[in-house]
This record gives structure tokens, sequence and C-alpha cells, in this order.
């Protein structure tokens, strides 16, 4: 059961955290994103579709953005003004800043093995580099390295042989799955999930089906990496002991990484400078259903947390130390 007011620790301190729904209606929003011109935008990952929540309220008859997605799920603004989204079932990239049907808008990348996240580093700047999760195998998941719009160039594996839950349901389409359908549409959230630390050069990677977090500083790395030669770098590993992971969000003033744990209905909070095991670290929030992604308002003093399996958006206060 959801409380609209608990008390939490975070930081070693007690606080009062408050709940409420911000955006509702909506058919599984697995990710979210702002846009720079301060549009809130959310995947609604089974329903095809991405729209704009920023005022709130009620979006089950807002005309959604864009429509005929396939498996939409993590969003990236870019400095040049496009706002990508990663295709689940349709392993592609689009740029969806046109709106309207996504068929007739440009795919940047291809023939992709069912992508989930990404992740961009030294946006806008020279080297700029894209990061994909892919799915290689129904038990193993990769990360990509790519230059999106360019086809000359083919994507390079960099992670590779990250183990991954069996069979991933969510990350096939939905006429598939069982009549209990809301913990399938979150079940791809579990493989891996990549944030890029709010422009730090680096980026964190969840390892989804085992509960781990690692800081993943290319410059420090081989090009190309296996899941157990990274865990046996040094200082790569910032997290273990988790429940299944979902999405992450770093939030630049705490320095604290704050990850959703969706079969437990908890976001929990992560001190990347303190690596340790967080078996017994209790949560920031609990009660939700299916949690997928968290995001922060633009100040950084909201949590906005979404639940797949009631299609809500949450506004979170007082997280904060």
């Amino acid at each position: 059961m959801l409380k609209e007011v608990q008390e939490v620790k975070v930081g070693g301190r007690t606080r009062r955290v408050y709940v409420r729904p911000f955006a509702w209606g909506l058919k599984n929003p697995s990710h979210m994103e702002w846009t720079p011109d301060g549009r809130l935008l959310v995947s609604e990952h089974t329903a095809g579709t991405v729209r704009d929540i920023t005022k709130g309220g009620d979006a089950s008859e807002a005309k959604p953005l864009v429509y005929n997605l396939q498996g939409p799920a993590a969003i990236r603004p870019t400095e040049d003004g496009k706002v990508l989204v990663v295709e689940t079932w349709g392993g592609a990239i689009a740029d969806i800043a046109g709106g309207g049907d996504a068929t007739k808008l440009p795919k940047l990348a291809e023939n992709l093995k069912g992508p989930y996240t990404l992740a961009v580093l030294n946006l806008g700047k020279k080297g700029e580099t894209f990061f994909v999760s892919e799915s290689s195998s129904s038990f193993m998941t990769q990360i990509t390295r790519l230059s999106l719009g360019d086809h000359e160039r083919e994507p390079k594996a960099f992670i590779l042989d990250i183990p991954a839950r069996h069979g991933e349901p969510g990350l096939t389409p939905p006429e598939s799955w069982p009549d209990k359908w809301e913990k399938y549409a979150a079940a791809g959230c579990v493989k891996n999930w990549i944030d890029d630390a709010a422009g730090r050069g680096f980026f964190y990677l969840a390892v989804g089906s085992l509960g781990q977090i690692f800081r993943i500083n290319p410059d420090e790395l081989p090009e190309e990496i296996t899941y157990s030669e990274l865990v046996a770098h040094p200082d790569a590993l910032v997290a273990w002991g988790l429940h299944r992971l979902g999405g992450m969000r770093f939030h630049p003033s705490s320095g604290l990484l704050f990850a959703v744990q969706p079969e437990m209905g908890e976001v929990i909070a992560v001190d990347p400078a303190q690596p340790g095991n967080y078996l017994f670290q209790p949560p920031v929030v609990r009660g939700l259903r299916m949690p997928t992604c968290v995001r922060f308002s633009q100040d950084s003093e909201k949590m906005y947390v979404c639940s797949s399996a009631d299609g809500v958006v949450w506004e979170v206060e007082g997280f904060l130390t």
C-alpha cells in the first residue's frame, strides 16, 4: 500500500517524504526525460507513444506527441535539436522532434538487438559518443558504442556478456504476454540501465538482474571488455546486494544515485562515492507498483517516478538530506 507520507532514512537522517500522483491515465510508462525547452516527455512502452506530461494531470485524453513507435523506451534530447527515442521492438533509434506518425520520422540507427537504454558522453562536443544497451540473447546483454546517423561507421560492442534474466518477456511485443501483463511490461527494465551522470564524462551502468551498479569511464577501460573483466576492474563496482534494478538517475547536488527496484516497489539511494553492499539499505520510497524510471524536476528538488503497472507518474518531495 502506497502511503502519501512516508518516514524514511536518507543519508543517515530520518526524513518525511511526501508522495502524490503527478500524471495518470498512462499506458505502461517506462522512461521519462526533459527536453531543453522544458517539456517532460514519457514513453508509453506498450502503447507505442510518447506523451508530454509537463503540466501533469490526466494524460489519457491528451493527444500523444508521437505514435506508432515500436516499444518506445529511453528518450534523449541532443544539443542540435533532436529528440532521440529508442524503439525496443523495432531495433532502432528514431528522432521524434518532428512529432506525429513515427513511421514517417527519421531513424538514426537501425538493426539493433532489443535496444532499451541510451546515454551520451561529451554531449554536443567533439568526441560525442552514444552508448546503448542491447539484448544479445535471452541470457546476455551488452553495451554498444555507436555514432548515430553515420551509416559508414558500424556500432561497436563495448561491454559484452552481461548476465540477463532468462526470457525477458518485457522485451517482446505484448500479444505474447500472459494475463499478468504488468509484470512482463516492466521486466525489460531489469536487464541493464545507463545513466550519464549529469555530463561528468563517465556513466553508471545498472546490471539489473544482479542488483549491481558500476561506474564506467571509457577512457580507463579497453575498447572492448567482458562483464567478468569489468567486475575485476578496480573501482568499477560501486553498489551491490541490491534487488533487481530498473532505471536510475544521478542527482547532481547530492551526488547520490536514485534507483528503482521494480519488483520491490521501491526507490533506493546509492552513494557511488562510498562503494558498498546495499542489501539492508532501507528505501527512500516504498509501495509503488512496478516502478521503472526516476527523474528529477528541473530544480532537482522533486523526484518523478514512473509506476508502470498502474500508469501513474508519482511526484516525491522531501527525499533530499
